[in-house]
C-alpha cells in the first residue's frame, strides 16, 4: 500500500518531544498512582476474604501497562472469580465486595455487560470490575478478555512504544475521537495501543491512516492469513482491527464512521502542517450573547431545539437513546419535506437533554408539487386523475407539466415546530423514538427556536460550548 511521504519529519519529531514533556507522568506521580492502586487492590482482597469469595485481584488497564497520560490515571482493579459462580451471584457478591472496599469514598454504580463500581479516590477514577478467571477464548463476559489484553501488551511494549501510545492518545483526545463509550463512539485505549504496536510509531500510523479506505483491516496476529473474504464474512464495521487475544472480535467495533474519518482527516491535516496546537487546541471561549445572537440570526437557516428532562437510565443508555431519537425525528422532518442540514444530541447526563436540528428553512410553503405519470401511460393517468382531481388536499391542478401530470398538494405540516409538537404529544406517533426518551417526554418538553435558546445557554455553560461549536461547525484542524 502506498503511503504519503512526510515532508516535515524533523518538525514532527520536535513536536512529539515537546508534547511528551507535557503528558508523560513523572516518577513521583507514577509512584503515587501505583501506591493508591496497590492499596485499593489489597482492600478489595481483604473484602473478598470477608465475604468468603475466592478471587484473584489484579491491576489492569493503562496504569498496569504504563500508558496513561499525566494527571489522567484511571485505575482499573479487576476481581477474577471462578467460572462456577453464576452471573447473578457475580453481580451481587462482587458489588458488595467492591462497595465494602471503597466504603470511605463516594461511589457510583456503572454498567457495561454487567455492573461495576466506580469511585473517586484522591482525584483518580477507580473502577472495581468483576470478571471470570477463564481460559483464553472461553469467555463468559466481555470483561474476561481484559487480563489477557494486559498480559499481551506488557510482554510487547517498551518505553519508546509506550510514549508513542501516549502521543497518539493525546492526539485522539484533542480531536475528540478518543473513547469507546457510546457518547463518543471513538477509539479505545487498547485499540490505540494495538495501532501503535502494529505501525511501530505515531508518525507511521498517521502516514497509513491518511490512506485508509472503508473496511480497512488490521490483523496483527495474522489469524486470517491475509484472507479478506474470511474477515468480511465476520465483520462489516468501517475499521476492522482483529483482537489479538480473540480472533472473533473486532477491537474497533465501537468506532463510528464519523470518528474514523475525523481521525483520517486530522491525520492528513497534521502531516500537511504539523503543529503543537493539534495536541493542545484552543478551548472554545465565551461569546457574548449579542455575538451569539448574530451568529444565529445571520446564518439564514432555522434552528429547532427539543429540550426535555431526566432520562431514567445509566449514562451509556442515555446516549444510545438520544442518538436513536435524534435519528428518528430527523427522518420524520425529512419525510415531511424539511431539509435537515445537521442535527446533534447533548445531555448533562442528569436532568437536562437537548436535541438540535438545523433546517434549511422553516416554515416551508404550504403547497408542494406532486408529479404523476407520463401522459402516454393511459391507465396510470386515469388512476392519477381519479385520485387527485377532487381530493381535499389538492389545491392546484391537475396540470400537464411538459409530458407528465402534476398537482399542487397541501402539506399536512409546513412548520417544523407544529410537526414535532404533534409527534411528541401523540403516543401513537412517537414510534421510533427510544423508549426511555419517550417516557421522559411524557413529563413534558419544550421546543425552542433560533435566538430563544440564548436564555438556556446563559444558564448552562457546558451547553453554551456545545452550541458555539455546533454553530461554527468546523473541526479545529481544518484550515
Amino acid at each position: 500500500m502506498e503511503v504519503r511521504t512526510i515532508s516535515n519529519s524533523e518538525s514532527i519529531d520536535n513536536i512529539k518531544k515537546k508534547v511528551l514533556e507535557k503528558i508523560l507522568p513523572n516518577l513521583e506521580e507514577k509512584r503515587a498512582v501505583l501506591s493508591i492502586a496497590n492499596n485499593l487492590a489489597r482492600k478489595v482482597s481483604e473484602s473478598a476474604k470477608k465475604f468468603n469469595l475466592e478471587c484473584i485481584v489484579t491491576l489492569e488497564g493503562s496504569v498496569a501497562k504504563d500508558t496513561w497520560l499525566k494527571d489522567e490515571a484511571d485505575i482499573d482493579i479487576f476481581m477474577q472469580i471462578p467460572r462456577t459462580l453464576e452471573k447473578k451471584q457475580l453481580e451481587e457478591i462482587c458489588l458488595k465486595i467492591a462497595k465494602d472496599s471503597l466504603k470511605k469514598y463516594p461511589i457510583i454504580k456503572r454498567y457495561a455487560e454487567h455492573p461495576f463500581i466506580e469511585a473517586n479516590v484522591d482525584n483518580h477514577i477507580i473502577n472495581v470490575v468483576p470478571c471470570y478467571r477463564t481460559i483464553k477464548g472461553q469467555w463468559m463476559s466481555a470483561a474476561d478478555r481484559t487480563p489477557f489484553h494486559t498480559e499481551y501488551m506488557t510482554k510487547r511494549l517498551n518505553n519508546q512504544l509506550r510514549n508513542e501510545i501516549r502521543i497518539l492518545k493525546k492526539f485522539m483526545k484533542s480531536i475528540g475521537t478518543y473513547g469507546a463509550e457510546i457518547k463518543i463512539g471513538g477509539f479505545s485505549g487498547m485499540l490505540c495501543e494495538i495501532l501503535i504496536l502494529h505501525y511501530n510509531s505515531f508518525r507511521n500510523l498517521l502516514n497509513s491512516a491518511s490512506e485508509w479506505k472503508n473496511n480497512e483491516i488490521i490483523d496483527i496476529e495474522n489469524f486470517y492469513k491475509r484472507s479478506e473474504k474470511d474477515i468480511y464474512d465476520l465483520f462489516n464495521e468501517p475499521l476492522i482491527v482483529i483482537d489479538p487475544v480473540d480472533r472473533n472480535r473486532n477491537l474497533a467495533a465501537a468506532v463510528t464512521e464519523k470518528r474514523l474519518w475525523e481521525f483520517v482527516s486530522a491525520s492528513r491535516a497534521f502531516l500537511e502542517k504539523s503543529s503543537e496546537d493539534s495536541f493542545f487546541p484552543k478551548i472554545v471561549g465565551k461569546i457574548s450573547s449579542k455575538k451569539l445572537c448574530e451568529m444565529i440570526a445571520h446564518r439564514g437557516t432555522s434552528l429547532i431545539f427539543l429540550k426535555f428532562g431526566k432520562i431514567e437510565a445509566v449514562v451509556d443508555i442515555i446516549w444510545s437513546q438520544l442518538f436513536k431519537s435524534e435519528r428518528s425525528l430527523k427522518q420524520s422532518l425529512k419525510s415531511n419535506d424539511f431539509n435537515v442540514l445537521r442535527s446533534a444530541s447533548w445531555s448533562d447526563e442528569k436532568n437536562l437533554n437537548i436535541l438540535i436540528f438545523e433546517l434549511e428553512t422553516n416554515p416551508i410553503p404550504t403547497i408542494r408539487k406532486h408529479l404523476g405519470p407520463q401522459i402516454y401511460r393511459k391507465q396510470d393517468s386515469e388512476h392519477f386523475l381519479k385520485k387527485h382531481l377532487n381530493a381535499k388536499d389538492t389545491t392546484i391542478g391537475p396540470w400537464i407539466d411538459i409530458n407528465r401530470w402534476a398537482v399542487g398538494k397541501k402539506r399536512m405540516y409546513n412548520n417544523a415546530r407544529n410537526l414535532l409538537s404533534n409527534l411528541l404529544r401523540d403516543k401513537e406517533q412517537r414510534i421510533g423514538i427510544a423508549k426511555f426518551v419517550s417516557n421522559s417526554l411524557k413529563n413534558g418538553f419544550e421546543i425552542i427556536e433560533d435566538e430563544k435558546i440564548l436564555e438556556l445557554s446563559k444558564k448552562n455553560e457546558e451547553f453554551a460550548k456545545i452550541l458555539i461549536a455546533f454553530l461554527r461547525g468546523k473541526n479545529f484542524w481544518i484550515k
